[in-house]
């Protein structure tokens, strides 16, 4: 039968061992806190490309970025093969079309403003207000369709819809 001391030991024994085990575990928890915060705060990169887009808003970002620059292989390299866009006229089109049509229509400022993305299975949806001001109707509602194919995004549709100022 033990004692009452060697009971008292080994009790005092295994609370500074779940003690050690506690500190170990606390100091794990801070530093994959710490590991979270670190990357969750560094928000979008400083200069997007598509190597490191992260979403919908950054890939449509660099679809007016690519019309404005004239980066028109990266523009056709993101437009699925079956694209089919319908500009703020009505007029519709598909892949080559859509090509054409920008660039015909130079882009030279823009901004891109009441985002939304809502993720749709494969695909998302990006609705949002472009503001053209060197361009008839100056501000366009639009609707544009993402699709996720093979680890890249490629854009499968765009509706434009003219804003009519009240």
């Amino acid at each position: 039968m033990p004692s009452f001391y060697s009971t008292r030991n080994t009790l005092e024994n295994m609370h500074q061992l779940l003690s050690l085990r506690q500190r170990r575990f606390l100091s794990l928890c801070s530093f994959v806190s710490f590991v979270v915060l670190i990357l969750g705060c560094a928000g979008p990169p400083k200069n997007p490309s598509w190597k490191n887009a992260t979403g919908g808003e950054a890939h449509e970002r660099l679809m007016w970025q690519a019309i404005r620059d004239g980066d028109w292989r990266n523009f056709e390299q993101h437009l699925a093969p079956a694209f089919v866009g319908v500009d703020s006229s009505g007029k519709s089109f598909d892949r080559s079309g859509w090509v054409a049509r920008w660039k015909a229509s130079p882009v030279r400022d823009y901004s891109l403003g009441e985002i939304t993305v809502e993720p749709a299975g494969a695909d998302m949806v990006v609705t949002y207000l472009a503001t053209l001001p060197d361009a008839a109707p100056d501000q366009i509602r639009v609707v544009s369709v993402w699709q996720q194919v093979k680890g890249h995004w490629i854009l499968t549709a765009s509706s434009m819809t003219p804003v009519r100022s009240r």
